[in-house]
């Protein structure tokens, strides 16, 4: 084929080709057929930038594309092929011109009918075209825009003030329909309709010729000229009314696919909103705007606030959990210590005698069933003023040993060992508050053997007399430790909340998807927000559960360590006399019985209902009764257990040798509960008893084999109570807006429905 004529080439120009279209053209005229790799290579153009510009010519028929040995490649149809389009593309552009002609007729011929002239009014500069702007706000309550889309938001110079008049507008109730070409520009202008209050109709480059901005409000035409910064208003009602008129149907058509009957010359009514556009843009213009930074700035704060207070509460709480866990351990384990032998250790040279290694065993004992004791000691008043006496230490079996007790690394003076008669510095002063009852340090306390929260319970004399004090000492890192448990959820929200500060900042500078357009109309936000009500209630439901299995955990590992503790005061001499009912009348029995009643009573922050002790029977899965707190021989068989007013056969007494225990399923498991202490993983279900969590400890004999097991039941349904009406409310709540949103729905089908039988 001969090279593209110079007057074609003018002509396409014109028409609107690309000067990349125009250097394809030429290449295929000059080299009959190419592939899209060797059109990159003859034009120095990309693949990307090629590819555009032969989908235009594919869709205009001038360019063919064929496959030559599965190879995509491109031919030029024919010159005819231009020269079919360059008439079809004349004769629209001559439509145009006569429709535009005609208009122009009928302007003029109401200027003479009416003997009046439009009034017209310029604008020049940046301040200018900012006036202009503002001037038509106060036209109409719709403008209907002509605009060349030539930069993104981002790099346009007017970006700072279109910002403020977006607002402007916005709070103006003013909505902006906008006709733009259908260009990746334009696409993205489009994608940002509901946020900017407006919308967009895209349509063909050649089908409407954009070249500079054009505004109809009102009676008035606003033409802009961005390049040389002028701005022409021409203020005419009928001329206004036929540049609408033609606006409309350029819509209608593209909208529709066919064109529109032309409106009655008229005021037009404004198009009904969309819910979504309305919303978003109302948010984008509450974003945008200082009172959105005082607000959020108010959040920020608030949050901390809130997210402090949470977690010195949770701080407390745990706190107060480990407090009441070291006073339970502290007062079983004071009683069994025995006054005698306390009384024997005086000075360093009693470390030798049998009774201390006796004190040291029972503590070793305590510290080893409870795994969070870090220390165990044993303090008697001095006759020094504000000073204690050390009578034993767990870790002082040998006084004059060398070993890092504080684990920091290092042996030196901070890991000295205690011996009976060394003075301990009263730096507390509660001297007569400890000796009375069971007490913990009210603050954090501090020495040279670490940081830790300490509690101590009294051991008395066969008169009840206080002789010492029995103590022990849990590291505060167990509290922090629970505490970033219970609140790892907080910091959840915290992330959250400062993932969407950087989203609204990330607003000013990034362009917003296209498919939120898709995503937030009226009915699929209602879909939107049940899902997200249903999505709260699951992790409010999960929030639930997970509080609820700290609070049976803690409330557990309390229990345990009771159990724990009590195990060491049983002697299996007096166990292995109770086989029968009979034996209930032995002093054996009766010591035992006092023991198991002693533990009920001194632990009542963990509410003991049942207290027992169980050994392995023959039957798999089922435990033998040696002895119960609530069983005796001076006591009635038949009990009200639940105070019901009903006695049932599940409420009778289990006195030695009865074999019917096999309720729970960690103490069900033999092996298991004769090896260490356990608590019931089990969900606590109410039942006729109440809520009731198990704990269980084995009981060793002379030899150290695990012959029995102390049981401990206790009651906690007032807490789970309690757990439960924290999270009414937040169920209600979410229970009412799930159904509010469900209304919504509702209303929106019935809505439909009717809107399209109308």
């Amino acid at each position: 084929m001969s090279p593209l004529p110079s007057s074609v080439e003018n002509y396409l120009k014109e028409a609107g080709f690309t000067s990349t279209e125009l250097l394809v053209l030429k290449k295929l005229l000059e080299e009959d057929a190419l592939t899209l790799r060797e059109l990159a290579a003859k034009t120095g153009k990309s693949t990307g930038v090629l590819d555009q510009a032969l989908k235009k010519l594919l869709r205009r028929n001038i360019v063919m594309r064929e496959s030559v040995n599965d190879t995509a490649k491109y031919r030029l149809i024919s010159l005819e092929a231009i020269a079919k389009w360059m008439e079809e593309d004349t004769r629209q552009k001559q439509e145009m011109l006569k429709r535009r002609h005609q208009n122009f007729e009928a302007f003029l011929r109401s200027v003479q009918t009416e003997h009046d002239r439009p009034e017209m009014q310029f604008f020049d500069g940046d301040a200018g075209i900012s006036t202009a702007y503002e001037k038509l706000l106060g036209q109409t309550k719709e403008l209907l825009h002509y605009f060349p889309v030539t930069t993104t938001a981002e790099e346009d110079p007017l970006r700072e003030f279109r910002v403020k008049y977006f607002r402007d507008r916005r709070n103006a109730g003013v909505f902006s329909r906008y006709i733009v070409h259908n260009t990746p520009l334009g696409r993205r202008f489009a994608s940002r309709d509901p946020f900017e209050y407006r919308k967009t109709m895209l349509v063909p480059e050649h089908k409407v010729p954009i070249t500079f901005e054009k505004v109809i409000a009102g009676d008035t035409i606003a033409c802009f000229n961005h390049v040389e910064k002028k701005v022409c208003f021409v203020r005419y009602r009928d001329l206004a009314q036929v540049e609408r008129d033609l606006f409309e149907r350029i819509w209608e058509e593209q909208e529709h696919g066919v064109a529109g009957p032309v409106p009655a010359a008229s005021v037009p009514s404004v198009p009904e909103v969309p819910l979504s556009t309305r919303t978003l843009s109302a948010l984008r213009e509450f974003f945008l705007s200082k009172k959105s930074l005082a607000i959020m700035g108010g959040f920020i704060l608030a949050a901390a606030l809130v997210t402090f207070g949470l977690y010195r509460q949770n701080y407390n709480l745990n706190l107060q959990r480990l407090r009441e866990r070291a006073m339970s351990i502290a007062a079983t384990g004071a009683m069994q210590f025995d006054y005698r032998d306390l009384d024997k250790l005086r000075t360093i040279e009693d470390i030798k005698k049998p009774e201390y290694a006796k004190v040291i065993r029972k503590m070793n004992e305590i510290r080893d069933l409870n795994e969070s004791v870090a220390y165990a000691w044993i303090l008697r008043p001095s006759d020094k003023a504000n000073y204690w006496e050390f009578v034993a230490d767990a870790d002082s079996i040998d006084p004059y040993a060398k070993f890092d007790v504080n684990a920091d690394g290092v042996v030196d003076e901070n890991d000295q060992l205690q011996y009976p008669g060394q003075f301990y510095d009263q730096i507390d002063n509660y001297l007569d508050v400890e000796m009375k009852d069971t007490y913990s340090v009210p603050e954090i306390y501090s020495d040279q053997w670490g940081t830790y929260l300490s509690s101590s319970s009294p051991i008395r004399d066969a008169s009840g007399i206080s002789v010492a004090i029995f103590g022990v000492d849990i590291f505060v890192k167990e509290v922090s430790l629970l505490t970033w448990q219970s609140f790892n959820y907080i910091f959840c929200f915290v992330g959250l909340f400062l993932i969407f500060v950087l989203v609204r900042l990330a607003a000013f500078n990034k362009s917003l998807f296209s498919e939120l357009w898709q995503v937030f109309k009226m009915r699929k936000v209602l879909l939107w927000l049940a899902l997200a009500a249903e999505i709260a209630f699951f992790v409010t439901l999960g929030f639930y559960f997970y509080t609820l299995n700290i609070i049976k955990e803690e409330y557990g590992q309390k229990l345990m360590a009771v159990a724990a503790t009590a195990a060491s005061q049983f002697d299996t001499d007096d166990l292995d006399q109770l086989h029968l009912p009979r034996d209930m009348k032995k002093e054996a029995y009766q010591r035992v019985f006092n023991k198991l009643n002693d533990i009920r009573d001194t632990n009542t922050d963990v509410n003991i209902k049942w207290a027992y002790i169980l050994r392995s029977s023959p039957e798999k899965y089922t435990w033998e009764f040696v002895a119960d707190a609530d069983a005796n021989d001076n006591l009635p068989f038949w009990t009200d257990g639940n105070v019901d007013g009903i006695q049932t056969i599940d409420e009778s007494i289990c006195p030695p040798g009865t074999q019917n225990y096999q309720e729970f399923a960690t103490i069900g498991n033999k092996e298991l509960a004769l090896s260490k202490p356990l608590v019931d993983d089990t969900d606590p279900d109410s039942d006729q008893w109440g809520a009731i969590l198990s704990a269980s400890a084995p009981i060793a004999d002379h030899s150290g084999n695990h012959v029995a097991i102390i049981g401990l039941d206790a009651d906690y349904s007032e807490m789970y109570k309690a757990h439960r009406e924290r999270f009414v409310f937040t169920f209600w709540f979410i229970g009412i807006f799930f159904a509010l949103v469900l209304f919504g729905l509702l209303a929106s089908k019935i809505s439909g429905s009717v809107h399209k039988s109308s």
